[in-house]
């Protein structure tokens, strides 16, 4: 049901900014790296550069005027993290890792620093801050000793929907979350710009990694839980933390979008410069 309503609502939006005087209309494509920020892995984000992974994507972007546009973006790249990258020494003991799949779409609302407009060399260039809201989908896995890999989510390793744990509900794969970037975007040519930006989205879940709370009881957990839920070189008691439940997890994109300009002439921009 929220995917459907997510999805009518960026079409109506979207649409329906076509009745908004526009300057262009632009087609993309994105290549560059995803990110990830959680409870597995590097403490500081900052560090998310080393674990990245490729990532790509489409665009369709609308111009409304020299300073905003609405962006709607379709992204799919793999998330990643491992405890034994970390300088922690409580994530080096805990020696968890996870990989996971990542699609998000989203609606983007753009705002240019200084007046823009591709096709106009007075104004080809200009940074920009976007923000706007995203409905992303996510499956985290581990790799087992036998080197298969695992859904985990199936896998109920913090204990959810026991009887042992009736507080702990298994979490959903889809999610919305909250785009914060920043980005330079040039035109090198009449129909083609270059926008290099780097983006977090903000979640609203701690499952992204499939760590969230504590350790549980072994007896409600099967081979396969317990080898994955938990590194057997290490014992931890029943409770002890494995994650922080109070800090939710956050993933991103960093790259480069190579977008092709389609002018409409019934359309010309809004001059708001003078």
């Amino acid at each position: 049901m929220f995917n459907r309503i997510f999805f009518l609502v960026i079409v109506f939006v979207f649409i329906n900014s076509n009745f908004t005087p526009a300057q262009t209309n632009e087609l993309g494509i994105f290549f560059g790296g995803s990110l990830f920020h959680g409870d597995l892995g590097f403490q500081n984000s900052e560090n998310a550069f080393m674990a990245s992974r490729p990532s790509f994507g489409i665009n369709i972007k609308r111009n409304i005027n020299y300073y905003f546009g609405l962006n709607l973006s379709l992204k799919r790249g793999i998330i990643q993290a491992k405890d034994s990258s970390s300088e922690d020494l409580f994530n080096q003991n805990r020696d968890l890792d996870f990989r996971s799949s990542i699609t998000d779409l989203s609606l983007l609302f753009e705002f240019n620093f200084q007046p823009y407009s591709s096709r106009d060399s007075e104004y080809n260039n200009s940074f920009f801050v976007y923000s706007g809201v995203s409905r992303f989908y996510f499956n985290p896995q581990r790799q087992s000793e036998n080197g298969f890999w695992y859904n985990l989510r199936p896998l109920n390793t913090e204990g959810q929907g026991s009887d042992f744990y009736p507080g702990r509900q298994p979490y959903d794969l889809s999610a919305f979350s909250i785009p914060v970037g920043i980005g330079y975007k040039v035109n090198i040519f009449e129909y083609l710009t270059l926008s290099f930006h780097m983006n977090w989205r903000f979640t609203f879940t701690d499952y992204l990694d499939d760590v969230s709370t504590s350790y549980v009881e072994p007896s409600v957990q099967n081979p396969l839980t317990l080898d994955l839920s938990d590194d057997l070189t290490e014992s931890y008691p029943v409770g002890f933390q494995r994650g922080d439940p109070n800090n939710f997890d956050k993933y991103g994109f960093f790259g480069i979008s190579i977008l092709y300009s389609i002018k409409d002439p019934s359309k010309e921009c809004i001059d708001i410069i003078k």
